[in-house]
């Protein structure tokens, strides 16, 4: 995709009027990419070795999370994104879950991702919602094979 191209289509897309500021995503991405890392060492600290379901989970939600990112920014299909940012969400709350029974504290350093992811779902959801295609209809909430274009 030309830049041009990108700059207009990120214009069109109508986002809910609660959305952050675009300066708030790499502030918070930033604080959540320490927190993951300083989580991730306590839980080291605390086990030991990598080689623990604490440290299996976060790598899952990396994962899913880097899958999702593809869907989202640069396929751009706004209903697959929906059920995709479920999944990182769920990932998430499993990281937490396992960092908790690792150490509270190694839960409390990862759980601001937890917040955040939540509410990024909710805005996922939400742009999808506001964002009708041209005609009317909704894109899929699954992956569809795009229709064949018949050459006259």
């Amino acid at each position: 995709p030309k830049m041009e191209g990108e700059k207009t289509a990120i214009k069109e897309r109508r986002r809910p009027a609660w959305m952050p500021p675009p300066l708030a995503f790499p502030v918070i991405w930033t604080t959540i990419a320490v927190l993951r890392a300083v989580s991730s060492v306590v839980v080291f600290g605390t086990t030991g070795t990598l080689n623990n379901p604490a440290h299996f989970a976060m790598l899952l939600h990396l994962s899913v999370g880097d899958t999702w990112n593809s869907i989202n920014n640069a396929e751009k299909r706004l209903g697959t994104a929906v059920v995709g940012v479920c999944a990182v969400l769920a990932s998430v709350y499993n990281v937490v879950y396992q960092y908790w029974s690792v150490s509270v504290k190694a839960g409390v350093l990862i759980a601001p991702s937890a917040v955040w992811i939540s509410v990024a779902t909710l805005l996922v959801y939400t742009i999808w919602k506001i964002n009708p295609r041209a005609d009317g209809t909704r894109e899929p909430l699954w992956p569809m094979k795009p229709a064949l274009i018949e050459n006259p």
